[in-house]
């Protein structure tokens, strides 16, 4: 009997393709698993990297960056890519599913701190504080740190006018009036009579608030100046000062394509709040800082916390002595007793065409006065209105003429206006945002450099994000290469 046999040799070659199929899907198979795996251990690592964020920039100043020296004394970015390295080989050594070792990881890009003129610093700050007040309150925020914008003061112009008003009254040829005299001739040996011209004095009396200015005046401003912080720095240690700053290579795309929508305005109101949130100023000194007077610092950079606070207080000073210029001009009560002192000293000097002059300086040193015991009334924790009215005014014009007065007593007074913290903001405003940022972080390396294991710190070894290139082989499926971004 014959057996056909054509049913076996196609099921001998259908098996054969078959296992040809399947031992491809299992190649296929092993490779994604190895693929999958040393995905999975790079994230863990990238992820592990981040997690080693210096803890004491978090404990004082809420922010998340990774300190690229690791405590030492000299920041390099490849270090984080060794890190990350050694993070993907332990995961692997984990198991041996795949036999999977890392052949390569770098850092291809990286956001430093200072990168972008420090806006990688400045995206930070306004993420946690959106977080921090929500969107409900921002409006509030606005209106507390927008005023510099609301109302302006021609400050420059202000006192232009007054040094030039001074200078004018300087130059003015003195007045001269004749005087009769008498002289004995000895060749006659009768008194006679003549006419001489003398100058007559003007005394102008704005003259003693006038050599005030050029004088020490946190005397007058604070009750007990031996309070006042000595605390010092030496300005060349830190990064505003440095010229050896590392650079990144800026923001990650990936961040800058998730940013934040908010307005400009919104960012710097923003700013601001972590400003008087994170940083001390006079009566609000924060502990264990390099300097007690932080906002100070930012708006003047000096050395020492009596150097910026003299810095402010002088500024405070000229703006307040503008603003109160302005009142004066339009105070018609305020404006009758100027003219009327002036006419009278324009009258004893015989010089009636100096009136004018006269009427000036008087306003402006009394505007003066007015403003030390403004900014006594903020340097004690009051508030004091931009632009007064009739009832916040305190001092009367008699207090250019007797200067023993000068900061006296503020009671009752400060309720109304802006306080001390409000007035530095509006300063603060007008600093370039770039150079504020990095004295912001100059602060930050004074504080971190007071605590333990952290004398060498720097922000611009600090890094918010990174993108890492990573290549992987194991013993059967060849190498697989990665291109992963991480950040906070």
């Amino acid at each position: 009997m014959k057996v056909k046999a054509y049913l076996t040799i196609y099921l001998a070659l259908s098996l054969t393709v078959l296992l040809s199929v399947v031992m491809v899907l299992l190649a296929g198979v092993r490779k994604n698993t190895a693929r999958m795996e040393e995905e999975l251990a790079l994230d863990t690592a990238g992820w592990s990297a981040l997690a080693e964020y210096h803890r004491e920039l978090f404990k004082q100043y809420d922010m998340f960056f990774i300190d690229t020296s690791y405590g030492g004394s000299s920041p390099e970015i490849e270090a984080v890519g060794e890190h990350v390295k050694n993070y993907a080989d332990k995961n692997l050594q984990n198991t041996d599913l795949m036999d999977s070792r890392v052949a390569f990881a770098g850092i291809q890009e990286a956001e430093i701190a200072t990168d972008l003129g420090g806006q990688v610093l400045k995206r930070q700050i306004v993420e946690y504080e959106e977080n921090y007040f929500g969107i409900e309150a921002l409006e509030d925020l606005l209106s507390q740190y927008g005023l510099a914008g609301q109302e302006q003061i021609s400050e420059e112009e202000l006192i232009r006018q007054r040094d030039e008003n001074e200078t004018r009254l300087a130059n003015e040829p003195p007045p001269v009036k004749k005087v009769t005299k008498k002289k004995y001739n000895r060749d006659t040996g009768d008194v006679e009579t003549y006419e001489e011209e003398e100058e007559v004095p003007i005394e102008n009396p704005a003259a003693a608030v006038n050599e005030l200015r050029n004088k020490g005046i946190l005397n007058l401003v604070i009750k007990d100046t031996s309070k006042i912080s000595g605390s010092a720095v030496s300005l060349e240690e830190y990064l505003s000062y440095r010229s050896d700053i590392l650079q990144g290579t800026g923001m990650l795309q990936e961040r800058m394509e998730g940013g934040t929508a908010l307005t400009e305005v919104k960012e710097k109101a923003l700013l601001m709040a972590y400003i008087f949130q994170k940083y001390g100023c006079y009566g609000q000194e924060k502990e264990n800082a390099g300097l007690d007077y932080q906002v100070e610092y930012l708006l003047e950079g000096k050395g020492s916390d009596i150097e910026n606070l003299k810095a402010v207080v002088n500024k405070l000073l000229l703006f307040r002595e503008a603003a109160n210029a302005v009142y004066l001009y339009g105070d018609t009560a305020k404006k009758a007793e100027i003219s009327a002192l002036a006419a009278s000293v324009a009258a004893v000097a015989l010089a009636p065409y100096l009136q004018p002059l006269l009427e000036t300086s008087i306003l402006f040193a009394w505007a003066y006065i007015e403003s030390i015991q403004d900014v006594k009334i903020l340097l004690e924790g009051g508030k004091v209105p931009l632009i007064k009215s009739a009832s916040d005014w305190q001092t009367g014009l008699s207090g250019i003429l007797d200067l023993s007065d000068i900061g006296g007593s503020s009671e009752g007074n400060g309720l109304r206006g802006l306080d001390y913290g409000q007035y530095l903001s509006m300063f603060l405003l007008t600093k370039k945002e770039n150079e504020l940022l990095f004295s912001m972080m100059d602060v930050m390396e004074m504080d971190i450099r007071k605590t333990e294991y952290n004398e060498n710190f720097r922000m611009d070894g600090c890094i918010s994000g990174f993108r890492v290139a990573a290549e992987f082989e194991d013993r059967d499926s060849g190498n697989c290469s990665f291109l992963r971004a991480y950040y906070y």
